[in-house]
């Protein structure tokens, strides 16, 4: 990030006629750009862990609630204030057959 050094907002690039430059867009600050510039990046994807771990189930309470997955009629709940304090609990149950997680808002 280049900053302006009459004004110091932050520089935006341009690319004006031929040529690229820094331009301010608050003054009349330019500053041409004579040089190319490549910068590549790679994204490593990375496995998203559950939102619940395996522990936060281990003090859950049960009870009967059909399994969206399998037939299982016994899940482990949990409730959790995920919206704003005068929203409802969500409910978050986790199958005891399969494993399967479910919320319910």
């Amino acid at each position: 990030m280049f900053f302006c050094p009459l004004c110091t907002n932050i520089l935006a690039i341009d690319k004006l006629n031929i040529q690229t430059a820094f331009i301010c867009n608050t003054c009349p600050y330019q500053y041409k750009i004579n040089m190319v510039f490549n910068k590549s990046a790679r994204n490593n994807v990375i496995a998203v862990d559950k939102v619940l771990g395996e522990d936060e189930y281990k003090y859950a309470s049960t009870c009967e609630k059909k399994c969206i997955k399998c037939d299982s009629n016994k899940a482990l709940f949990m409730e959790l204030q995920t919206r704003s304090a005068d929203e409802p609990m969500t409910i978050f149950y986790e199958c005891v057959l399969c494993k399967t997680n479910w919320k319910e808002n």
